[in-house]
């Protein structure tokens, strides 16, 4: 005897055949989109050089802080502290960010270090907003000349 049910399990729920996907996750980024390692500031090690030599600049939802490197190319790093944030909401923050500075920023970045801090603010910030106040900053620090 079955279990009594119209529709197996595997057909019900996030297996469900005709189940669209989520509005966050419109395309998967295949590897050459992905960020490299050797583009991520990730030791403690390196971010505390950025925060104790670097040059400063406060917007209205974002603090970026950036130093020259040796490296050889540009490097990254976030800081998206928990303001009591649900987890979801911090990691959206962070492939927002991300996202910005991999597409709109680190093509013409100079190798520098950049260590872009979120504030409390940041996470009611549409993307649009936090776009246009990176792109702002790049365009006032990065002019040529």
């Amino acid at each position: 005897m079955g279990s009594g049910r119209a529709v197996s399990a595997t057909q019900e729920g996030s297996q469900a055949a005709d189940r669209s996907d989520s509005v966050e996750a419109r395309e998967r980024l295949t590897p050459g989109d992905r960020l490299p390692r050797a583009h991520r500031l990730a030791r403690e090690r390196d971010i505390r050089q950025v925060l104790r030599a670097g040059r400063r600049r406060r917007l209205a939802h974002l603090d970026v802080i950036w130093v020259d490197n040796t490296a050889g190319h540009p490097r990254m790093g976030l800081i998206v502290p928990r303001f009591q944030s649900s987890a979801v909401a911090r990691n959206r923050l962070r492939r927002r960010i991300r996202e910005i500075w991999r597409r709109e920023i680190q093509p013409i970045q100079p190798d520098w270090d950049l260590l872009i801090r979120a504030r409390r603010e940041a996470y009611q910030a549409p993307f649009g907003e936090l776009r246009d106040q990176l792109l702002g900053w790049r365009d006032e620090v990065m002019r040529p000349g």
